[in-house]
């Protein structure tokens, strides 16, 4: 006999913009551990379309400044969950990102404990769980969507 449960919860998603694959697998594992359900793109324009996805969800992504200035509906749309990850955020540029949009930065290479200190900054819907204190997710099932 099989019993099938399921649960009235909804799903976290990150979207990992990176060209570099092994970024992405890192990142993958990191926010798997966080309870996000992963999609890992190469290209800003595979996020059209997942509008749904964003609103319970977070983009991490190492996107060219100069393609965030030609794609100013993205930042204004999604700004509040989208973090910028590069390795070459000066405090000079710090505030024009500010100015365009660009809430949360972390450079690259990314430690953990800075991607989750920007992730809990960020709000999520009721319905959608959070991380904890400890980071850990709370119930929401690991799995994983590559596209």
């Amino acid at each position: 006999m099989f019993i099938i449960v399921f649960m009235n919860r909804k799903v976290k998603w990150a979207f990992v913009i990176d060209r570099d694959e092994f970024v992405r697998l890192s990142l993958n594992k990191i926010l798997q551990k966080y309870g996000f359900q992963v999609v890992e793109i190469e290209d800003i324009s595979q996020l059209e379309g997942r509008e749904k996805e964003i609103r319970t969800g977070v983009i991490i992504g190492d996107v060219e400044v100069e393609l965030l200035e030609r794609k100013p509906p993205l930042l204004r749309r999604w700004g509040d969950r989208f973090i910028l990850m590069s390795p070459s955020i000066t405090d000079e540029a710090a505030p024009r990102l500010k100015k365009m949009g660009v809430q949360h930065i972390v450079k690259k290479p990314v430690d953990p404990k800075m991607l989750r200190r920007a992730i809990r900054q960020i709000s999520f819907p009721d319905g959608v769980i959070g991380l904890s204190s400890s980071g850990k997710s709370e119930g929401v099932p690991k799995q994983s969507e590559r596209r």
